[in-house]
């Protein structure tokens, strides 16, 4: 293969990346200012320049399990290196950023029902084999990108499904919970599931809107110019800086309590993979970048029990108190004491609500690895 890939923006050519040696170069062959393919990467005629894979552009690779696989089956055939990878997987990129289609991939959809309602016992392995080389996801976690065809409509979704190895049992269950409470605290979520058999939780992809048009997504490793490696570098400071940089105006306050609440219930939780690749932006044009829904929430102390938080908050990582937490919102987060306290107040009836749920739960449950979750996720959310 050339190492070169033409890049597109919504349809329109807008550039070629190109490796030379150990060098990754872009060049925008557009001059339209609303061609950019990142927020931080505008328009201009001198190359941008890197070391590694630029961030736009590794934010679209597989990792850990995924990875994995993909490079199993495709190591003798291609180089799997970080420019092989995207040369084998642009085919299937889609949104706002995509690439120059050499041969269409496709795989026979399903409906929704297969997922929520498995016939099967080993059925997200199909879906590796299904899908595998069509899921451009980023994260270690066991996941497919499957296409979903609506019965009604006739239109193809996607979802993103997640299942779970022997090192972290029940994460569906674990995750639908935490992503439960963010949703009744008011935080905007992606569609999800969890499947009857409690083996998948199911993530309606958020970056295509109901009329099928890409809207751009860029997280914060890509925003804040680091690497995939570098994803638990930094601090929420620099994140809620990184959403003031980079939201429009009509939505910065919006977008700033929304994280402040986001923060709360990681902390609260304990969730320690609230990276930087867990949060981002989304965006149909300039004027319309805020803050991306809430994805990948689970309490990873579940299985670590000493796990601390992914990111430095007020100079550690560590899970934070109220008082603190009220502190970086008023510091952070342009929020008055009594609006920070309010939001606060949202996420823990959210919380409550949940841990309602759980206990009910717990009173049937007979399975003991999900009584061990369960109970756990009421500690954290009491």
């Amino acid at each position: 293969m050339n190492k070169q890939l033409k890049v597109k923006v919504n349809q329109r050519e807008a550039g070629l990346l190109v490796k030379e040696g150990e060098t990754f170069i872009f060049n925008y062959c557009s001059t339209d200012k609303n061609d950019f393919v990142s927020l931080a990467m505008p328009v201009r005629a001198r190359s941008y320049e890197y070391s590694r894979l630029l961030p736009i552009f590794e934010m679209h690779l597989p990792e850990g399990y995924l990875l994995a696989i993909i490079k199993k089956q495709f190591s003798k055939l291609t180089a799997t290196d970080d420019f092989g990878l995207l040369q084998l997987l642009a085919p299937s990129i889609k949104g706002r950023v995509h690439y120059q289609k050499n041969k269409e991939l496709s795989a026979k959809p399903l409906v929704l029902d297969d997922l929520i309602h498995p016939k099967q016992e080993k059925l997200f392995d199909e879906l590796v084999q299904r899908f595998a080389l069509q899921s451009p996801l980023s994260g270690v976690q066991p996941k497919v990108l499957a296409k979903v065809e609506n019965k009604a409509t006739l239109k193809l979704d996607e979802y993103i499904v997640k299942a779970w190895g022997e090192d972290y049992p029940e994460l569906a269950l674990n995750e639908y919970f935490c992503m439960m409470a963010v949703k009744i605290a008011g935080i905007p979520v992606p569609e999800f599931y969890l499947s009857d058999d409690e083996r998948l939780f199911i993530m309606k992809r958020f970056d295509i809107d109901e009329q099928g048009r890409s809207l751009g997504f860029e997280d914060m490793c890509v925003l804040q110019a680091k690497q995939r490696d570098d994803k638990y570098t930094g601090s929420y400071e620099q994140v809620a800086k990184t959403i003031r940089l980079f939201t429009a105006p009509a939505y910065k306050v919006a977008s700033l309590q929304q994280f402040f609440k986001m923060l709360v219930l990681n902390n609260r939780l304990q969730n320690g993979d609230a990276h930087l690749k867990n949060f981002g932006i989304i965006y149909e044009d300039i004027e319309h970048v805020r803050l991306a829904p809430a994805y990948d929430v689970a309490s990873t102390t579940a299985y670590i029990k000493k796990d601390i938080a992914a990111l430095n908050l007020l100079g550690s990582k560590k899970w934070w108190s109220r008082p603190f937490l009220i502190r970086f919102g008023k510091e952070s987060c342009d929020l008055t004491e009594s609006r920070a306290n309010s939001l606060y107040d949202e996420c823990e009836v959210a919380l409550k609500q949940v841990s309602t749920l759980l206990k009910e739960r717990l009173l049937h449950e007979k399975n003991k690895a999900k009584q061990d979750v369960i109970t756990h996720l009421i500690s954290v959310a009491d």
